[in-house]
């Protein structure tokens, strides 16, 4: 599948065509229900399609489902060989990949939504692995029902943009794509026709980004992802680079590309992924989980991609899934390398563990430069370009400065945060715990995917300057087949972002490097500071509040009134009419003959009610 995939993706790329309208790669469908005409809402009929479609949208995102994941699985042969759930494991991990690649081929939003949940599924499955550990199992549940949030909007979405697109079609025109969902190329996104065509679309916009927030755990659904660390390293690096996470940006392109957004969800979406990208990247500032750090760190780059996407350069967006989601499989099994060695997850008890796992050592520091964005390394391309292409829409949309300064601070923090965990676990003389002095790298299948990986997050965001594909990514736009331009804005912001990046790493040295440990600073303030940021502002307590105790007082209440309302209601009737019930019950026979006896006893009753009534009816009608 994963080799597939790469010749699959070169074909593309090489012959891309401009962003605005992509050309067709390969588009195969069928009918799977179809409306006959008939009086109401759909006139003309309508049909539900399903099918295949491989564009050079979907054949990116391909290549990184199908090449990372054959990356993880070989990786897992190492990692995971001592586990006796392995039949299991691989089952549901093969499974989470079919699953991921049907919904980036699919042609239409309703089989789009059957993947969708399917890819829920899995992670539920694959996050709750070791369901005999409890915090297992409720990260589990927690990842599924925060998940089935985004998921009951995203459906609601669907159902808004198939009553605008079915009804009135493109501009009105009448019909989309036979009503069938279908993404067609060269079509222009929708233009809002009238007040109530806008106001729907804006509502279905906002259900679609609700739906991808909770994929892609962005603010206010993000708090699942970082309990999502309970599963295996391995699942942590599919979940968090190929597949779950990227299912809700790759919804956010599609539906940009294809339906379109309207200027609010627009704003909106720019909003939530800057304010995601500084926010989640300030709790992974102390975190001592290594794990955990690189989780916030995903929700803070998927922050990144939904800015790109809401500001209107998509394809950039999708640019830095690309490169990311190689650096941070790269981090996530660099981690898993370390946790097998050491048997622990605690920055604060490793340390000097450079000397013992060089590879891994390495690894580390390559995918942590393409996080910070320090060039040439991929991060730095996709991640400036962002920056680059949000500042050249300040001018005319002034109401994105917010989130574009959000995300250009978290540039720094993103650098400090990688870099400070990488000196508490690799510099230094020795372990800080002594036990910890057997570390060693693990087998060559454990090996093999760091060097693939860590060549892709080197050179990976060369790719830029492949005939078509600068075009297509670099704003959205360009000639394919020349290569980038870089204008003096773009320069002194990359310039910038750099510094900001260096300046972080710089401060990570001075506070961790050398196997030091910064002690906790004594101002009352800053430790309370850094007990919010351990506590995620609160927001995972506030939500375990509205479950423990809102949801249960209103449960308790529904049952109140089920009891002694509604049953006390039917008690009451039963002492009340008991013996008449009970002389109704002796009726039922099961007798034919005696019920046809009833219905004609039934209906002469009726009729002989019809004539003592006729007279004064037709009086009634007559003095009308």
């Amino acid at each position: 599948m994963a080799f597939g995939g790469v010749a699959m993706v070169l074909g593309v790329l090489l012959g891309i065509g401009e962003a605005s309208s992509p050309g067709s790669y390969t588009n195969v469908q069928f009918t799977w229900l179809k409306l006959a005409p008939s009086p109401g809402p759909f006139p003309s009929g309508f049909e539900l399609v399903m099918g295949t479609l491989v564009d050079p949208i979907s054949a990116l995102v391909l290549v990184v489902v199908t090449v990372v994941g054959f990356l993880v699985l070989l990786y897992s042969i190492g990692y995971m060989h001592h586990d006796r759930g392995l039949p299991r494991y691989y089952a549901e991990l093969s499974l989470f990949l079919a699953a991921m690649s049907g919904l980036v081929i699919s042609n239409n939003l309703l089989e789009f939504f059957l993947f969708w949940e399917l890819v829920g599924l899995c992670s539920y499955l694959l996050i709750g692995f070791y369901y005999e550990k409890p915090s297992a199992a409720s990260a589990a549940k927690e990842a599924f029902l925060v998940t089935r949030v985004g998921d009951v909007m995203f459906l609601l979405g669907i159902f808004l943009f198939f009553f605008v697109y079915a009804t009135k079609g493109p501009a009105g025109t009448g019909g989309w794509a036979a009503s069938g969902f279908v993404f067609v190329h060269g079509a222009a996104p929708f233009v809002p026709v009238g007040t109530g065509n806008a106001t729907l679309l804006t509502i279905a916009g906002i259900m679609i980004l609700g739906g991808a927030a909770g994929k892609s755990a962005q603010f206010p659904l993000h708090v699942w992802l970082p309990d999502a660390m309970e599963g295996p390293t391995t699942v942590s690096a599919l979940i968090h680079a190929a597949t779950m996470v990227a299912a809700g940006v790759y919804l956010l392109a599609v539906t940009s590309l294809f339906l379109g957004f309207t200027a609010l969800d627009q704003t909106v979406i720019v909003a939530i992924g800057g304010f995601t990208a500084f926010f989640a990247a300030t709790m992974a500032l102390v975190h001592p989980d290594i794990k955990r750090v690189i989780a916030y760190s995903t929700v803070s780059q998927l922050g990144y991609m939904v800015l790109a996407v809401g500001a209107g350069f998509t394809m950039v967006g999708l640019f830095h899934l690309f490169t990311h989601a190689f650096f941070k499989a790269l981090l996530f099994l660099a981690a898993g390398s370390v946790i097998h060695a050491v048997g622990t997850q605690d920055l604060f008890k490793m340390g000097g563990l450079r000397k013992k796992m060089r590879l891994t050592s390495a690894a580390f520091a390559i995918g942590g430069l393409a996080l910070a964005g320090i060039p040439p390394f991929a991060g730095f391309w996709s991640k400036d370009d962002i920056l680059s292409s949000v500042y050249s829409t300040l001018p005319s949309h002034p109401a994105y400065w917010p989130a574009f300064l959000l995300a250009f601070a978290a540039v720094f923090l993103t650098a400090y945060y990688i870099f400070r965990a990488w000196f508490l676990a690799f510099s230094g003389d020795k372990p800080r715990d002594p036990a910890l002095e057997h570390a060693h790298e693990g087998p060559w299948v454990m090996a093999v995917p760091l060097v693939v990986l860590s060549a892709v997050a080197i050179g990976g965001g060369l790719l830029v300057y492949l005939p078509g594909f600068a075009g297509l990514l670099l704003h959205g736009g360009g000639t394919p087949g020349i290569p980038p331009t870089l204008s003096p804005t773009d320069l002194l912001l990359s310039t910038a972002s750099v510094l900001l990046a260096v300046g972080g790493i710089l401060l990570a040295w001075r506070l961790w490097g050398n196997g030091r440990v910064a002690p906790l600073p004594s101002s009352s303030a800053v430790r309370s500071v850094r007990q919010v940021l351990l506590a995620r502002y609160g927001m995972k307590a506030a939500y375990d509040w509205i479950g423990t105790k809102g949801v249960y007082t209103l449960a308790r209440g529904a049952d109140f009134f089920d009891r002694f309302v509604i049953d006390g209601t039917v008690h009451g009737f039963e002492r009340t009419f008991g013996g008449l019930s009970d002389r109704l019950r002796r009726i039922q026979t099961g007798v034919v003959s005696d019920y046809a006896s009833y219905v004609v006893a039934g209906l002469i009753a009726v009729f002989a009610l019809m004539l003592l009534l006729a007279p004064y009816l037709l009086s009634r009608l007559g003095g009308a």
